[in-house]
């Protein structure tokens, strides 16, 4: 066994703290006229800003969560800000853009898990979750009103007039439309009965354009809300149905009445104006708004953090530099297709590392969610391995989005099933195809979950696992969880309590074999500290080698430069004193 020399700790130390301190930004919109609104993660912490083309303005005294998506030009920005050490009570707060860091809290709306709204300068509509409810809020003039109540997750996406569009995950993993008024509340549910709505927006006929993602593809489609029709939508451009897209991401209406979408297939997207493909990088891209007579977006890759480009020329307004050494240690990187043990075959994207020989070391990093996806997109989490010399590999098991209603709905009813044995099938290509010479498993949230399976259902696969806060006893953690959590685990387990039991690893605690780091925030309340204090116990009383790393003050949600170090470099040094032992 070589122990891990001191200049080599310094060195990892060194590079995670880097890549964490990268900037990396969003567009949120056009706000004050025609100042673009950023959220970046800079300064140490996620902070809003201001771009006129020049310097940045930065709008709020301390670090927030994320603002609210506001409509064109108004003069006013919607903070949302944790008020519980990281357990995601959010409050509001109003900051006027003529008046940067001079933040007024809304004291109306009391702390609550805000998961969305739009703030239209005259009212502010949002979502929430509480212990007994979730529910949709509007707070103007006349106070704050609840509208309606929810029966699961959901998300406002766009207000004229009095209509509200959203979407919620509202009964058996798919997503449902819904509608309200802002005068006098309600709620009607939209299903299409063949698929899924992703991204929505109201149209100057008002009707709800959205996307309808089906079994491998995905379409555009309006929405009546008058009587609930469905009809595709025809586009002046044939570009869009040439793309044959499996996902639509984000799309919006343009102040000019145009239709901007953004659309993917195969973890890269692409961007459209009333259906004309628009050049840009290559990558994916964020929203889209028009500014100053151009088109801007965000922009992001494997290779590139998250910034601010033109279209269609990619030139960047705001970004964040990568230094060469780090941009060096990402040799290059490649969809690939795993065949599981199904027959299905498995879309992972592979990051190399200019620093580890071919075969070498190899991490499966599996994300979380389980509804999110591995794409063409920056990941701190993957650049941080590749500058350790590791390779990575990043399975869309069953369940991930991107690839259409059939393959993410497969893992409703069968957490710790079948998706496991995808991340299991990557796991081998990755040593039958000689890329590695060995192979370590890390994941956070849902991926943290998939370490532990893997680590008590497939022992000997891997040599070590990095489980940071992850799930550990689903029973447990629904007794813990809001309103909004409860109605997640019913509907991914299919609300079976044996399932609950039977794929929680808290009881299988036996089966571990190989080294495992645990890290976890202390106030997480997505995946809630007890549990996993609970698992700690049964290892230790079982002699199984661990470490355990519990982040104080810190939620599920990394918004902090701190918070983010004292996660991932536990992870990595780990792994990198686990490769050192052989």
């Amino acid at each position: 066994m070589r122990i891990i020399m001191p200049v080599e700790f310094s060195r990892i130390v060194r590079d995670v703290e880097r890549l964490i301190a990268v900037e990396k930004y969003s567009l949120q919109g056009v706000v004050d006229g025609d100042k673009l609104l950023v959220v970046g993660f800079s300064e140490g912490s996620v902070n809003a800003y201001l771009y006129d083309g020049g310097e940045t303005v930065k709008l709020n005294r301390e670090p927030i969560n994320s603002v609210l998506d506001p409509h064109y030009g108004v003069g006013r920005v919607i903070l949302v800000r944790d008020v519980s050490k990281g357990a995601e009570q959010h409050a509001l707060f109003k900051v006027n853009t003529s008046r940067p860091g001079e933040e007024q809290r809304l004291e109306a709306v009391k702390p609550m898990r805000i998961l969305s709204g739009v703030d239209t300068g005259e009212a502010v509509v949002f979502t929430g979750a509480t212990e007994d409810r979730v529910a949709l809020y509007a707070l103007d003039g006349g106070g704050l009103r609840e509208l309606a109540r929810l029966p699961g997750f959901g998300f406002v996406s766009d207000i004229r007039g009095d209509l509200i569009a959203g979407l919620g995950f509202f009964g058996g993993g798919r997503v449902s439309l819904f509608t309200s008024n802002l005068s006098s509340g309600g709620l009607r549910v939209f299903d299409s009965g063949e698929g899924s709505f992703s991204s929505a927006s109201i149209s100057p006929g008002m009707k709800v354009t959205a996307g309808l993602e089906t079994a491998r593809e995905a379409r555009l489609v309006t929405v009546d809300p008058r009587d609930g029709s469905v009809e595709d939508l025809e586009l002046p451009s044939k570009d869009f149905s040439s793309y044959r897209p499996t996902a639509i991401t984000w799309l919006g209406y343009l102040p000019d009445g145009r239709l901007a979408v953004v659309a993917r297939r195969e973890g890269r997207s692409a961007v459209f104006i009333d259906g004309e493909r628009v050049e840009a990088p290559q990558g994916n891209h964020g929203r889209v708004v028009l500014w100053r007579g151009k088109l801007v977006t965000s922009h992001t890759s494997l290779s590139t953090p998250p910034r601010i480009v033109s279209l269609p020329s990619g030139e960047p307004l705001l970004e964040g530099g990568l230094p060469e050494d780090l941009r060096r240690s990402i040799a290059g990187s490649r969809l690939v297709w795993v065949e599981s043990f199904d027959g299905s075959r498995v879309p992972t994207y592979v990051l190399e590392s200019g620093r580890a020989p071919t075969p070498g070391p190899t991490v499966v990093l599996v994300h979380g969610g389980p509804f999110a996806e591995d794409s063409d997109s920056w990941d701190t989490f993957a650049a941080s391995l590749a500058a350790a010399g590791f390779h990575v590999v990043m399975p869309n098991y069953r369940g991930s989005t991107g690839y259409g209603e059939e393959w993410r709905l497969k893992i409703i009813g069968d957490p710790c099933g079948g998706e496991l044995e995808d991340v299991s099938a990557a796991a081998r290509w990755a040593r039958e195809s000689g890329l590695a010479s060995e192979l370590y498993i890390m994941g956070y949230s849902y991926g943290g979950y998939m370490t532990l399976c893997a680590l008590t259902m497939k022992p000997g696969l891997f040599k070590a696992g990095v489980a940071g806060a992850s799930v550990v006893d689903w029973e447990e953690m629904y007794e813990l969880s809001d309103a909004a959590f409860r109605n997640f685990i019913e509907q991914l387990t299919g609300g079976s309590r044996e399932i609950m039991r039977s794929r929680s690893p808290i009881n299988h605690v036996d089966r571990i074999k190989e080294p495992l780091a645990l890290i976890h925030p202390q106030n997480d309340s997505r995946t809630p500290l007890k549990p996993l204090l609970r698992l700690m116990g049964e290892l230790l009383a079982r002699g199984k080698t661990f470490e355990a790393h519990i982040i104080p003050d810190a939620g599920h949600a990394i918004n902090t430069m701190e918070d983010a170090v004292k996660i991932l470099l536990p992870a990595v040094f780990f792994l990198a004193t686990q490769r050192e032992r052989r």
